[in-house]
């Protein structure tokens, strides 16, 4: 049977690689014995990146469900890690912020995330980790045009690519 596209085009490629990321992290965590739940962390990681947000933008850029969410920052909130409040230009909703006991996560995350980090790319050279993540970047800016979504680093502001040897 023909396939629409070869097992290793860029999009199998991109979705195979994000979904095996989430697993190694979200395995390193439970290992850990980190306190929050993998998706708390990603949810708090998001409220920290995009502070100030609305509820509901957040969870369209995380890809879950506004419920999903919802529960998350529930937790979050209950921990004291994050606060809600009303959104001055529109009442019905909600903006999100970390508060300072979020830095005691990042802390404790920071070197799983790091651990993660280091394993991804086992074997590159740092030019190679360079590239991979000037040209991700770049894919990021091509399929968005939310500039909190491509953040400081637009695409003609990317780092260079290495040069050959």
């Amino acid at each position: 049977m023909t396939q629409l596209l070869p097992s290793n085009s860029l999009g199998f490629l991109l979705v195979d690689a994000a979904r095996l990321f989430r697993q190694s992290f979200e395995k390193a965590v439970v290992e850990a014995g980190l306190e929050l739940t993998p998706g708390e962390i990603r949810a708090l990681a998001y409220v920290a990146r995009f502070e100030g947000t609305r509820q509901a933008v957040l969870a369209e850029r995380m890809g879950v469900e506004p419920m999903t969410l919802s529960a998350y920052l529930d937790r979050l909130e209950a921990r004291g890690l994050i606060s809600r409040t009303v959104d001055p230009s529109d009442r019905r909703a909600k903006v999100v912020r970390p508060t300072e006991a979020a830095d005691k996560v990042f802390t404790e995350v920071r070197p799983v995330a790091m651990a993660l980090y280091e394993q991804t790319v086992d074997g590159f050279s740092e030019d190679e980790r360079v590239l991979v993540d000037t040209l991700l970047q770049k894919i990021r800016a091509n399929l968005t045009n939310d500039p909190q979504i491509v953040g400081p680093t637009a695409p003609d502001q990317a780092l260079p690519l290495p040069r050959s040897a």
